[in-house]
């Protein structure tokens, strides 16, 4: 019989639920029994069983901390690779930070040819994409969530990559939806790229002026004959100040007479005021009063007022400190991360190096629930960190992403992807995450091979996989229940050197228990 036959699935329940750390879940992410995420279940394998009831399930505990550097990285990149965990070691983790924030001198030339080549259409204008839809949505949506993956897996920017992701998060557009598939590539990279580490108020006008955004959230259809709050409403709620930042019903409604006129051009698919459609009456938001005539600039005047809000500093700082620290983040930093922000009048780097230095961030580790975009980087990172995709121009990672329930570009409602273990925590996104790692491991992607030597028994096997995906300690009785699996599987000691036929399938294995493991699962 195969080893692979030998491992049930629901021995693998048993072991990755029951063993290697999972009993530190519940108390790292207590939430984890909420909401939905994980999208629809994985082709490859089948699905698990549900296990039986566990008479005497293991004890809450926590697992060994990983190392200060370790856990900084994880937080700051889509994955630990071995040489970003050499390089932050080498040069320290304040200046390491600080480079990350100077991505500019951080050359990712190779990165950027590859996606070039790779994902043409990802950075295309409007009038480049116009002509071609909708023959070419299939084609834009592969190259745009294509180069978004990629550059997660692979850029050298990693903080930066970071940070793309999180304001296309905060300023959500559904790629499939309409027109969007000629707008976003656009608004990627002439919004959220340029802006990513940049100042809030010059990213929260690019994105106002974004045919994506105004399609996206029907400003175009904003008329001072028919006013439509759509924009209006979201640019209060979820871009700046958030929903219990102080403002009312009828600043709702004047900020989107303020608005009335700034249009989408569809000849030219751009951004354009027309004078014609604005209400130019008198206005009143925030108690603040906008003379009659001001046309654009009274869009323009209302942008200003909320980016210098404080409502917006500390919306802002909460959402950052929940992306960076854990879900609930104590009050005390969010303050001290909000006061960087409205000081600094919005600029992210200087905001960022209030959250980098506190202790909140410096000194905790494990108190967030990996989303699936930085499962899956840090899989990539740590087993195939080498710039190469399979031969498929990212349709493994697509799948793998969509399977997962975290698709680039594609959470349908204006509040982006949730960031708590409450929705990603679920049963059926954990299961998936599994399945996922099963076969990936199985698959061709990760070179397995190399991470062993002739000489390795199954006792240093299992070691060196360890360290190889985990780059950080494991409890002794974790390491020994993938030994002792090992062991009674293949019918050796744990000093003798596996079997060359039995290779192909227990590596696999064992690397998919390590990436379902809670080591992997926390950052």
């Amino acid at each position: 019989m195969s080893v692979s036959r030998k491992l049930s699935r629901r021995h693998f329940l048993s072991l990755t639920g029951k063993g290697i750390g999972y009993s530190a879940l519940a108390a790292a992410a207590s939430a984890c029994g909420g909401g939905g995420g994980g999208g629809a279940a994985a082709a490859l394998p089948p699905n698990p069983p549900a296990p039986d009831p566990d008479p005497d399930p293991p004890p809450t505990a926590r697992i060994p901390s990983p190392s200060t550097a370790f856990s900084v990285l994880k937080r700051t990149s889509f994955g630990v690779s071995k040489s970003s965990l050499a390089a932050i070691e080498s040069i320290g983790i304040l200046p390491y930070l600080a480079q990350q924030l100077d991505y500019g001198n951080i050359d990712a030339t190779l990165v950027e040819a590859a996606v070039a080549a790779e994902f043409p259409l990802a950075a295309s204008a409007p009038a480049a994409l116009r002509p071609g839809f909708p023959d070419n949505i299939e084609a834009v949506v592969r190259d745009l969530v294509g180069a978004t993956q990629y550059r997660a897996c692979f850029s050298p920017r990693q903080l930066y990559e970071v940070m793309v992701e999180f304001w296309s998060n905060h300023f959500s557009i559904q790629l499939i939806n309409g027109f969007e598939p000629v707008l976003k590539p656009e608004d990627d990279a002439r919004v959220i790229r340029p802006h990513a580490l940049g100042n809030f108020r010059d990213l929260l006008f690019a994105s106002a002026k974004s045919g994506a955004m105004i399609y996206y959230l029907d400003n175009f259809l904003n008329t001072a004959e028919a006013p439509n709050e759509n924009y209006a409403r979201e640019l209060l709620e979820l871009h700046t100040m958030g929903v219990d930042g102080g403002y009312s019903e009828q600043d709702i409604k004047e900020v989107a007479r303020c608005f009335t006129g700034w249009t989408l051009d569809f000849n030219t698919a751009e951004f354009t005021f027309v004078p014609f459609f604005h209400d130019d009456e008198p206005k009143v938001v925030l108690g603040q009063s906008i003379p009659a005539g001001g046309g654009i600039s009274d869009g323009e005047t209302v942008l200003d007022m909320i980016a210098a809000h404080p409502s917006t500093a500390r919306f802002i700082a909460t959402k950052l400190c929940r992306r960076f620290i854990s879900d609930e983040p104590a009050s005390g930093v969010v303050d001290s991360v909000a006061d960087a922000f409205r000081l600094s009048n919005g600029d992210i780097r200087v905001t960022l190096e209030a959250l980098f230095v506190s202790d909140e961030f410096m000194l905790t580790s494990d108190s967030k629930l990996s989303r699936p975009l930085e499962f899956l980087g840090q899989a990539v990172r740590s087993l195939n960190p080498d710039l190469s995709l399979p031969g498929d121009r990212g349709e493994l990672l697509f799948g793998v992403a969509s399977v997962l329930g975290q698709l680039p570009f594609y959470w349908p409602t204006p509040d982006g992807y949730p960031d708590t273990a409450a929705y990603w925590g679920s049963t059926g996104g954990l299961l998936n995450r599994w399945r996922i790692a099963l076969g990936l491991s199985f698959g061709s992607f990760f070179p397995l091979n190399a991470l062993i030597g002739a000489e390795d028994t199954i006792a240093t096997i299992v070691e060196r996989l360890a360290d190889e995906v985990l780059m950080r300690p494991m409890a002794p009785s974790d390491r020994q229940l993938l030994v002792d699996w090992a062991v009674e599987t293949i019918g050796l000691p744990a000093d003798s050197a596996i079997p060359a036929a039995v290779i192909p399938e227990v590596l696999p294995i064992i690397v998919s228990l390590l990436l379902s493991s809670v080591y992997f699962q926390l950052r």
